[in-house]
């Protein structure tokens, strides 16, 4: 696979400028990277978007740190971190600070993925019909979903009904080609970023084909009404989920594996996967495998807290085992591959579980019934199904999507969307949003920071 990656930090603060010696180091130019020496016909466009994708893939981003960040902000005695790792460990306890390495390390790749997406964006005169319908398509639907994870993890929570005018994450549109004052960017609403981000995902859903001709584990429109789904019901905006989780499922693109152990740690997408991260000895990244699996470090212990919460004879507990190395320690099974596999990022049984919540709560049966929609997800794990509608509640439907999606990055995003609490933290705790790195705040006057972190606050 042709890669060129185009390794340019989205925000100025992030550039550092060394001198040259004897002029040995000299280029041209200094301070700037004229897109023009990069972008000189449609195959280099497409070359760039190619280095998107190795980019988003990367261990701090969805190979893994776009998952277990927000799990580990959420964690409150399901599972135990007891690596030696510094910045993880932070996290993991709500004790993180600004100067977090961890955390700076998805900063700063979250935003040199963007600006190779705005890269390539910023090429498509060079692209005629089809192909430019879908390079726009794809780097809007990948900046959607980076805006996306970045907001959610960097910024207070969206809250249905409000103004939203807390201060988001900085909105960088375009390439970032030189180092200036005016790419001191500033940070937008919470509300502005959310706009961009349907925005984004609606380009993306609307250009692109439901099957992506150039190779079909890259992003389609499918992927974009997945994410759209995530999105809207993020924002409790119900309908709009519903209508986009269905469009995923109606599609019948896509079904559910026959078990459950049978959708993780395969040597490709199955038929699941709406969209998974590619991982080979070659290429690609699964922080999941190193942190989770025993085969690796295991530096994420699964309590019996976690384990109790599942009903008895529910199959997804065979996927847990214990660690051969001590005989004690019990370990998730989910990600216990090291190469070879993909990283699942959106996958179908989130869709029935969206559209049974969303139309549970609009009291709509838009593409089945919550009931019937519950039932696919218990049925395949071997449990009672419901038999009547009054035989659950929200309660029910909420407890079914955290086991079903447990250390898939989502449970943190759903805490906060229902104004739950971490342990006894409320959903809105500022300890549950990361800070804005130091090196950005210190390198960039118009940063501010979130509350309880050092640096010039908002």
């Amino acid at each position: 696979m042709k890669k060129l990656k185009f390794y340019i930090t989205g925000l100025a603060v992030a550039l550092f400028i060394l001198p040259a010696c004897d002029g040995l180091l000299e280029v041209d130019p200094y301070q700037s990277i004229d897109s023009e020496q990069v972008l000189t016909d449609a195959e280099n466009v497409k070359s760039v978007l190619v280095g998107a994708y190795d980019a988003m893939g990367g261990g701090d981003l969805y190979g893994g740190w776009y998952m277990m960040t927000p799990d580990f902000l959420a964690a409150a005695g399901e599972f135990d971190f007891t690596g030696t790792f510094f910045g993880p460990r932070q996290i993991w306890a709500k004790e993180q600070l600004y100067d977090n390495g961890q955390l700076t390390a998805t900063w700063i790749d979250s935003y040199d993925t963007i600006n190779i997406l705005n890269t390539a964006l910023s090429g498509l005169d060079l692209l005629e019909g089809a192909d430019r319908d879908r390079i726009e398509g794809e780097a809007k639907l990948i900046r959607g979903m980076i805006y996306f994870e970045l907001v959610r993890l960097f910024a207070a929570p969206y809250e249905a009904g409000q103004a939203n005018n807390q201060p988001g994450v900085p909105l960088v549109l375009t390439p970032t080609t030189a180092i200036g004052e005016e790419q001191n960017v500033s940070r937008a609403s919470v509300d502005a970023v959310y706009d961009q981000i349907i925005d984004d995902l609606t380009d993306g859903r609307d250009l692109l084909d439901n099957v992506n001709p150039e190779r079909s584990y890259y992003v389609n429109s499918m992927v974009a009404s997945a994410m759209l789904s995530r999105v809207h019901l993020q924002r409790g905006e119900y309908a709009e989920a519903r209508d986009e989780a269905n469009r995923v499922i109606e599609s019948e693109l896509y079904e559910l594996r026959p078990t459950f152990d049978g959708v993780f740690n395969q040597p490709e997408n199955t038929t699941e996967d709406i969209f998974a991260m590619q991982n080979s000895a070659q290429d690609g990244t699964n922080s999941l495998f190193v942190f989770y699996s025993a085969s690796s470090r295991g530096d994420i212990a699964i309590n019996q807290q976690h384990l109790d919460e599942y009903e008895t004879g529910d199959d997804r507990l065979d996927l847990f085992y214990i660690d051969p190395d001590d005989g004690v320690t019990v370990r998730s099974g989910k990600w216990n591959r090291a190469t070879d596999d993909q990283v699942n990022v959106i996958r179908l049984a989130e869709m029935y579980l969206t559209r049974a919540e969303a139309n549970f709560r609009e009291g709509t049966v838009v593409g089945d019934t919550p009931l019937n929609d519950l039932n696919r997800i218990r049925d395949r794990v071997n449990l009672p199904l419901y038999l009547l509608p009054t035989d659950f509640d929200l309660d029910d439907i909420l407890r079914e999507r955290k086991l079903e999606l447990m250390f898939e990055g989502n449970l943190l995003h759903d805490i906060k969307r229902t104004q739950r609490n971490v342990g006894a933290r409320t959903y809105d705790d500022p300890k549950l949003v990361l800070p804005i790195p130091r090196r950005d705040l210190d390198a960039n006057p118009n940063l501010c920071q979130n509350p309880s972190y050092d640096g010039t606050q908002c």
